[in-house]
């Protein structure tokens, strides 16, 4: 028995360092890094008219190498959420946000049990902050959109 798990963790051990040759091979990445300034300046922007909205100050940038000019070519800004004794934000057992800064556009997902999950996108523009959020509670669902922290639609 004791050989069989060994022959297994070997060959774990072998896909994945296969897989990290092969997203090496083709050129894909991961960093780790803090916010730039024209992300935190986004984020601030949407914290501005929504004090309850939630960030990170690090992300982790995954991103595709060009072959030929070897240019980073984005693919994907991820928030990491500040985690405390098993929970984000003190609140939340799940928590995730993608950020487009070129774009404008945070999108996230929360859940903090049966009482209260969802998942909303933020659209920021030079003159609004548009927030639709689609969330659950123990008895019912609901979308609500805010535009500049101002209920447009939905309520709660």
């Amino acid at each position: 028995m004791r050989l069989e798990a060994m022959r297994i963790v070997v060959t774990l051990v072998l896909l994945i360092c296969a897989g990290v040759a092969a997203a090496q091979a083709v050129g894909l990445g991961m960093e780790d890094v803090p916010l730039r300034p024209s992300e935190l300046k986004l984020l601030k922007r949407i914290e501005a008219v929504d004090p309850s909205f939630k960030y990170g100050d690090r992300v982790k940038r995954y991103f595709r190498t060009h072959p030929t000019t070897k240019n980073r070519i984005p693919l994907r800004v991820e928030v990491i959420a500040n985690k405390t004794d098993g929970l984000f934000f003190g609140e939340y057992t799940s928590y995730s946000m993608l950020i487009d800064e070129p774009a404008g556009i945070v999108t996230y997902e929360f859940d903090a049990g049966t009482a209260h999950r969802g998942r909303g996108t933020v659209v920021v523009t030079p003159k609004d902050v548009v927030k639709t959020e689609y969330s659950c509670g123990k008895t019912s669902c609901a979308t609500r959109v805010e535009r500049n922290g101002r209920v447009v639609s939905g309520g709660g």
